[in-house]
């Protein structure tokens, strides 16, 4: 598959020989240059180029390095090659040395203004890119200044220089080695954010409460069962014995259970043949019935729970205890409940709406949220929830609005948990938004880290808006088209306390 894309914008940086104290890169990416060259940053739809050469000049052999990052991961690429294309004379690298990084030596055949091509071919496909470029004739040993012509005509010379006050260099090395990662500004989709409070509560009717079936002492399956433990459908969890009891001694039950059921069934089976002789009535019959089915019910009821320490009672259903209600050895009646089991497939999110945000109610159809045990925030959608509803009266002495959630549970929500909740309300079009991980804070304000060429960074003040949790809403301060530091906004910090103002030379 072919991508062809023609960059709109052009960063044209400068000439530098520094290998920054501390970066460790210095055997890994070593080109170094001597006197004048160039820095420019290109993209295609999928790749970034970052392309430092020496000056162009008509038969003279001039050093490319071109390194390749995958946007999409912005990590760099392990294979393929780059071709450069400058008035039908091209050259082509081989893999690279190492990842990312592609040399190339190219030689124009004669000086002017030509357009460069350069394409990489990596996996199947081929991302391009183009500049102006601008080959000087090279007389008597004279050099003369380099120019790179945008084609909407503005034209930037390129001297040895020092680069600008307070812009970082962050190297791609660095950049690829590390959770790293820049996108570009763009407008968008965003949503009302309505920040508030919540927390994560058990889904009505999911709670299975597990009550004694006879009187007597009770016995723990296992001595690990605890609060907090997890149990499989139908496992044993306890059993009750009755045997030092006088009255209701659960052993004496089952004998005069199966007693009677042999005496009923014997009965049922007599009174069935005279039935058919016609000596005996219908209502006798059924009568005979009825009861050998009811003594059955009850031997049966009682031989299934029956062991030889006592009646077993086992787990309905598989999750974990809740609520741990009797402790080992102490007696207790029918009824009494011995434990509370969670099966914690579903739970609810409930958030706390504010009174005065009632007239968004109708509008809330998701939220983020982070619990209070977690740096991560999570979505409704991705724990395939759905909105229950959205209270429409308070509690007395409740400020308060419900609105409730059900989340799926896949093992990483805690039942009781406070978490900060984010309601997403009515959409909004053409937003500028970014991730939240891009932003910084100092002072009160806020910052991010816009890139200005492949390795060169500049602080920026930002003003936010609203918030999902997950993205910011930009006020000020940026603009569609940027690019800015998303993910690795500390190592970029760390390199300004390190490096301080670029100089001006480059050396990896």
């Amino acid at each position: 598959m072919y991508r062809y894309t023609i960059a709109l914008t052009l960063l044209m940086a400068w000439g530098c020989q520094q290998n920054p104290a501390g970066t460790g890169q210095s055997d890994i990416h070593n080109h170094a240059h001597a006197g004048e060259h160039s820095q420019f940053t290109l993209f295609s739809e999928n790749t970034e180029f970052f392309i430092e050469h020496e000056p162009l000049e008509a038969g003279e052999e001039s050093e490319f390095l071109v390194h390749a990052t995958r946007l999409d991961s912005y990590k760099p690429y392990t294979s393929g090659n780059v071709t450069i294309e400058i008035d039908g004379v091209s050259v082509s690298s081989g893999n690279p040395h190492q990842p990312g990084i592609f040399h190339l030596s190219f030689s124009p055949r004669k000086a002017g203004a030509f357009d460069m091509h350069i394409s990489l071919k990596s996996e199947g496909s081929v991302e391009l890119v183009q500049v102006h470029a601008h080959v000087k004739a090279h007389e008597h040993g004279e050099t003369h200044e380099h120019e790179e012509t945008h084609e909407h005509g503005e034209t930037h010379v390129h001297v040895h220089m020092p680069a600008p006050v307070g812009e970082i260099t962050f190297l791609k090395e660095q950049a690829w080695n590390s959770d790293f990662r820049v996108d570009e500004v763009r407008m968008g989709t965003f949503h009302a954010v309505i920040p508030t409070s919540g927390e994560l509560m058990p889904m009505p009717g999911e709670k299975k409460n597990i009550p004694a079936t006879t009187r007597g002492l009770i016995h723990f399956a296992n001595p690990q069962l605890v609060q907090g433990a997890d149990v499989k459908r139908g496992q044993l969890l306890f059993t009750i014995s009755s045997e030092s009891l006088v009255e209701d001694n659960v052993n004496m039950r089952y004998k005069a259970a199966k007693n009677k059921l042999e005496k009923s069934r014997s009965e049922f089976h007599r009174h069935k043949g005279l039935y058919k002789r016609e000596i005996i009535s219908e209502r006798q019959f059924m009568e005979s019935q009825s009861a050998y089915v009811e003594d059955s019910l009850n031997y049966f009821n009682l031989e299934k729970h029956l062991s030889e320490k006592g009646i077993r009672i086992v787990a309905p259903a598989s999750g974990s205890l809740h609520e741990l209600g009797v402790s080992d050895g102490m007696y207790v009646t029918e009824g009494t409940n011995l434990a509370i089991l969670s099966p914690d497939r579903n739970l609810m999110l409930r958030a706390d709406l504010p009174q005065h945000y009632f007239n968004y109610s109708h509008e809330i159809f998701t939220a983020h949220f982070r619990p209070a045990y977690s740096e991560k925030i999570m979505s409704v959608e991705e724990l395939h929830g759905e909105l229950l509803a959205t209270g429409h009266s308070v509690k007395e002495n409740n400020h308060y609005l419900p609105v409730n959630f059900l989340l799926k549970n896949d093992g990483s929500l805690l039942e009781g948990a406070f978490v900060e909740v984010y309601l997403i309300a009515g959409k909004r079009e053409h937003v500028l938004s970014i991730p939240a991980t891009a932003l910084g804070e100092e002072q009160g304000g806020k910052y991010v880290f816009v890139q200005v060429s492949g390795e060169s960074y500049s602080k920026r003040r930002v003003t936010t808006g609203d918030s999902d949790g997950r993205r910011v809403e930009i006020t000020g301060g940026l603009f569609t088209g940027e690019r800015v530091v998303t993910r690795g906004t500390m190592l970029v910090k760390a390199a300004s306390l390190d490096t301080g103002e670029i100089s001006d030379g480059h050396s990896h």
